[in-house]
């Protein structure tokens, strides 16, 4: 079979399951039938934020089933056993046939895209994203989150509701527009709790990793790409930190992208920076936790990524690497933190970037306003989740 031959295949078996699907979840439901809630897993990073949603959720009476994405190596067939839903009461969905034969109560993404082609106003769907978004595609007029991705071709969002995590950036979204009144919903950040929680346990995480004595730590959490962290500073980073290793006690972490080719004319950064081991530094691997290691810090060195939102939410004294401003929306956090905490554009302002955060007390006020904007107790947002989740599947059933 031609590769044309196939594309045309797939395309009529979507439409069709576009017009099935629409003629089953318009039928009326059964006053009896199972509340069934569908998440989209399109990839393995997805999963810790799905979890965390089916967890404020999984105790009120919901069905759950999760439909996996081409990006998992095994597509449909991804096994739960290597996922973290392993432990979990949920189906997963093997066949995209079965999605367009179910009447689903509602269906919850994570990324900007749909698990398969549907009409809009049919079933309810949440978008609980999956980080705090800082970074725009469109130079700066938004987030990713509801920039030009968050929309269709006729200039509709994609989602009946989404989860905003940063008050500030509700608040000002919702009183400009009024469709964004009617869909984004403040819910604080989903890991705020945790990361409180743990706050308070700094020398447990620094005897976890083998941190002794009263030396400031340091943490260098970069992304990827050319204006990441890493690529401003240069491997001249390396060689200011083994300078100033009686001073301080450095952890170095990157993005997992950077552990393979990703663009034939950048050079990945992993290998350089899993090498500092060998120097006596600490290194995190991406497959850790990143909590011990961020909690251990006094101080965090960031770029444009949701690890900086995290550092502040952790009541870290930030520095950012510069990055063009084009690359984070102008009401978004890291906009925000940028004009207030140093920037430092080459290694060589690295020890004076240190000292001045160490020792200037304002940064300590600004961090705690700037976690204000993010935090939410546990309790409280599993009762926002549940609430607008219980909602939009009480409209969905017309009660």
């Amino acid at each position: 079979m031609s590769d044309w031959v196939k594309r045309k295949f797939l395309f009529i078996y979507k439409y069709s399951g576009k017009w099935i699907s629409r003629w089953i979840n318009t039928r009326k439901v059964k006053e009896n039938a199972e509340y069934k809630i569908l998440l989209y897993c399109n990839s393995s990073t997805m999963e810790e934020h799905l979890l965390n949603y089916m967890e404020q959720t999984e105790n009120l009476g919901y069905h759950f089933y999760i439909f996996f994405g081409d990006s998992y190596i095994k597509g449909k067939k991804q096994p739960l056993e290597e996922t973290l839903f392993k432990n979990k009461n949920i189906i997963p969905i093997r066949y995209m046939g079965a999605l367009f034969w179910s009447r689903w109560d509602l269906i919850v993404c994570a990324d900007l895209e749909y698990p398969f082609w549907m009409f809009r106003g049919i079933i309810p769907l949440l978008y609980i994203g999956h980080g705090i978004s800082n970074v725009s595609y469109d130079n700066g007029k938004s987030v990713y989150d509801y920039g030009p991705e968050s929309r269709d071709e006729d200039g509709r969002l994609l989602f009946d509701k989404m989860l905003e995590p940063n008050k500030r950036v509700a608040d000002m979204l919702r009183g400009e527009n009024k469709e964004y009144r009617e869909t984004i919903c403040h819910t604080g950040y989903r890991f705020a709790g945790k990361i409180s929680a743990s706050a308070g346990k700094k020398e447990e995480y620094r005897k976890s990793l083998g941190i002794t004595g009263d030396k400031p730590v340091v943490s260098f959490f970069g992304s990827w790409n050319k204006e990441s962290l890493f690529h401003v500073l240069g491997e001249e980073l390396f060689d200011v930190c083994d300078s100033l290793k009686s001073e301080y006690t450095f952890i170095f972490s990157i993005h997992p992208i950077e552990y393979r080719q990703y663009f034939p004319d950048i050079k990945p950064m992993g290998e350089v920076v899993e090498q500092q081991r060998e120097k006596g530094h600490i290194v995190r691997s991406p497959q850790e936790d990143w909590i011990p290691y961020i909690m251990a810090s006094d101080i965090v060195v960031a770029d444009y990524s949701t690890m900086l939102s995290l550092a502040i939410l952790a009541g870290k004294r930030v520095i950012l690497s510069d990055f063009p401003d084009t690359k984070i929306c102008v009401y978004s956090l890291a906009y925000q933190v940028k004009k207030n905490f140093p920037v430092i554009r080459s290694a060589k302002e690295l020890a004076n970037a240190l000292h001045r955060v160490l020792n200037v007390p304002e940064f300590e006020k600004m961090v705690e306003i700037y976690r204000q904007e993010l935090y939410v107790s546990e309790e409280e947002y599993k009762n926002r989740v549940s609430c607008i989740t219980a909602k939009m599947i009480e409209k969905r059933r017309g009660k």
